[in-house]
């Protein structure tokens, strides 16, 4: 009896599960992301007594873990673990942080959740059609949302609960194919048509989301659903044709509205045609992909750990994504080139062996019908077409485990309530508290950091934040990056002269997140940012402090450039800067070396990047006019863009410097029929009157 009562209670805890989704939270830094994982890591830590006593007291519970999809599972994230453990950060790897609420701490609590759904399935198969109508519901509840937004509230690409529009478009996919595997599953004469209104609204609010990498995904999906139908339906062909064509005609329609005119004017559709047309915007994700590629070729085998990629990302940049888009990736945004950055090879594999075991148990289902196991191939390959141009989050994962744990064969339990199982129980049930004073400190410390930065009291705030940073753990670095650095600006603005002591306070908390993790990018320019802000602050007072604060900003540029040799904008930023304290200090700085030498140095890493010669003519235009005028020549003669507006200004500083005619006349005659802003006409205009004459332009 007590068996079935803890079987309920853990049912009713794992059917709260997707109910997460819906959450948003303003109390915490993240309001979309954070507040969702930890509810859901609390549900599954409150699960753990009831699941492990359930399988302590079965006669063979260690029978009940021979399966091949829960051991694919367990070995990619054995995989996953080590490559954190033996990665460039394995705090960061383990922790994550709380903009992505990932690492392998989290990965740990979705494995604990498949581990349960594959307890209560193989139980009870009849618990899978509960647990997905939660899934069902909740779908309903944000496509919903995510509709009314698009239409009443003029947002651009609405996100619903979710707080990303992409996340949105995954989590629809995924449901429409479970809601196929249910539809084809039902004999209920009311559950068919409600699961066929669930499927056309996730369908909708799929495309209202826009998401182009979910439509492919959704092609992919239905193709594979009716190639799958047509080699291995036992119904007679005559079905089987109907249903197939049904679907041909439905992905034919699709492409034939794509390449039409009136593509333009439907959501998701218009994104999805924009791109055929003008490819353009994906390029920087190309771009992206090659420079996490080159990071894995130089680990191959087991990568650099979970939550690396932002190192991984500067260390083999290529600044030519620069030529697209200013864009920083955080993330390959694809799942198959972020596991090999991550993870390796090995990783790949044990990724990999979780669908060839789900197959395998899809194949060998003799309960499903053919409509059904379709379904989920179509589910399988949508998964895996979406993650080509994208990553996981809370709203796949936990549509992907319960997708996978539809395969999960039925098991014959046996229980035997003499066992002795307590010191087991009281193990599992001291671990469960552990976990709970994790998941609820960490949301104390995150809601605790909002709650400082809107304080007003200047002192008492900076103290609040110095308190927190002792116990912020893997939330430090969030804590210096989105608050005290703005905090510390918000200080300076104020003007309070009684708040002195804060800005110090809030310097050092800073410095000690970037003491914790040297590599992070944002970390060392808000270090070195305050580093030179305080320098200056102290060279302007004629204080001699300054000097402690310059040195920590050229110590922590140069060991940062010295392991991100490829950072094209932390080379400039330095340059720039040292040449800023020499023109407003030349008593006190003589840089010309340093600064010549730092980014004549650096060219190597730059022949295919013009810009980065036009930013260096600028910079040595200080010390050497002639060398200057070398490096502008080199930049135009390597194809430098001269209808980007921001390299001509740029261009025209550099040549009011160097005084440099012939350059100009080369310059001028490309440029003058370009449209630029007034300010850049006005510019050209003065150098022209300035230098030249008007006969000699025309010449």
């Amino acid at each position: 009896m007590l068996v079935q009562d803890f079987k309920n209670i853990l049912l009713f805890l794992i059917f709260l599960i997707p109910f997460t989704l819906l959450i948003f939270d303003p109390a915490v830094l993240f309001p979309y992301i954070t507040t969702k994982a930890l509810i859901f890591r609390v549900l599954v830590t409150l699960s753990l007594p009831f699941l492990f006593y359930i399988l302590l007291l079965d006669k063979k519970p260690f029978q009940k873990i021979k399966n091949y999809l829960l051991l694919a599972c367990f070995f990619y994230f054995l995989v996953y673990s080590l490559s954190g453990f033996l990665g460039l950060n394995p705090y960061r790897s383990f922790w994550g942080n709380a903009e992505r609420m990932e690492g392998i701490w989290s990965l740990f609590f979705y494995f604990l959740y498949f581990f349960i759904l594959y307890l209560l399935f193989s139980y009870d198969p009849k618990l899978k059609k509960t647990i997905f109508w939660s899934f069902a519901l909740v779908s309903f509840l944000i496509s919903i949302l995510e509709i009314y937004q698009y239409f009443t509230l003029g947002a651009l690409r609405p996100s619903a609960t979710l707080g990303n529009p992409t996340y949105i478009g995954f989590f629809n996919l995924l449901m429409f194919f479970l809601l196929l595997y249910f539809y084809f599953e039902t004999k209920d004469k009311l559950e068919k048509p409600i699961f066929i209104f669930l499927a056309l609204l996730n369908l909708f609010s799929l495309f209202t989301s826009e998401t182009r990498g979910s439509i492919l995904g959704l092609l992919a999906g239905l193709f594979i659903f009716g190639f799958y139908y047509a080699i291995f339906s036992q119904k007679e062909l005559k079905n089987r044709i109907k249903i197939i064509s049904l679907f041909l005609v439905a992905i034919i329609a699709f492409v034939l509205i794509l390449l039409s005119p009136i593509s333009a004017f439907l959501p998701g559709i218009n994104r999805l045609s924009e791109t055929l047309r003008n490819p353009v915007s994906v390029f920087p994700r190309l771009f992206a992909w090659k420079i996490f590629f080159d990071g894995f070729k130089s680990s191959p085998l087991i990568g650099y750990g979970p939550e690396t990629e932002p190192i991984v990302f500067f260390k083999f940049f290529d600044p030519k994504i620069y030529e697209y888009e200013a864009a920083i990736f955080d993330r390959p945004h694809n799942k198959f080139v972020q596991i090999l950055v991550n993870s390796g090879i090995l990783g790949m594999i044990s990724w990999l062996s979780i669908f060839i075991a789900f197959f395998y148990y899809l194949f060998q289902n003799k309960e499903m019908n053919s409509l059904q196991k379709a379904s989920l191939s179509g589910f399988i390959f949508a998964y895996l077409v979406q993650n080509f141009s994208l990553f996981d989050m809370q709203a796949s994962y936990l549509v992907f485990f319960f997708g996978l744990s539809l395969v999960i064969p039925k098991l014959e339990f046996k229980f035997d309530e003499e066992k002795f199982i307590r010191p087991y129980l009281i193990l599992v049930g001291g671990l469960s508290l552990i976990f709970l004073t994790f998941h609820f400190s960490h949301y104390y410390i995150l809601s605790s950091l909002i709650k400082t930065s809107k304080m007003t009291d200047y002192n008492k705030a900076a103290e609040e934040f110095e308190r927190l940073s002792e116990i912020a753990g893997p939330f430090l670095t969030e804590e210096a990056i989105h608050l005290v650095h703005p905090y510390f600006f918000k200080v300076i603005e104020s003007g309070d002269k009684s708040a002195l002591e804060a800005i110090f306070r809030l310097y050092e908390v800073i410095k000690k997140a970037y003491k914790k993790e040297p590599l992070d990018q944002r970390l060392i320019t808000k270090s070195s940012s305050l580093d030179l802000y305080l320098a200056n602050l102290f060279l302007v007072n004629n204080l001699p402090k300054y000097n402690d604060y310059l040195t920590s900003f050229q110590e922590t540029i140069e060991k940062s450039i010295e392991f991100y040799p490829k950072n094209y904008e932390l080379i400039i930023f330095y340059a720039q800067n040292l040449v800023f304290l020499e023109k407003n200090y030349p008593k006190k700085f003589n840089f010309k070396d340093k600064v010549i030498n730092l980014v004549v140095s650096r060219e190597k890493y730059f022949e295919n990047f013009p810009p980065y010669f036009l930013n260096e003519a600028k910079i040595i235009s200080f010390y050497d006019k002639d060398l200057a005028k070398e490096k502008l020549k080199l930049a135009i003669k390597k194809g430098l863009n001269l209808k980007k507006e921001q390299y001509v200004s740029t261009i025209l500083d550099v040549l009011s410097e160097i005084k440099d005619k012939e350059i100009l006349i080369q310059v001028v005659k490309i440029v003058e029929k370009e449209k630029f802003s007034t300010q850049t006409q006005e510019k050209i205009e003065k150098i022209k009157l300035e230098f030249l004459s008007t006969s000699t332009l025309h010449n």
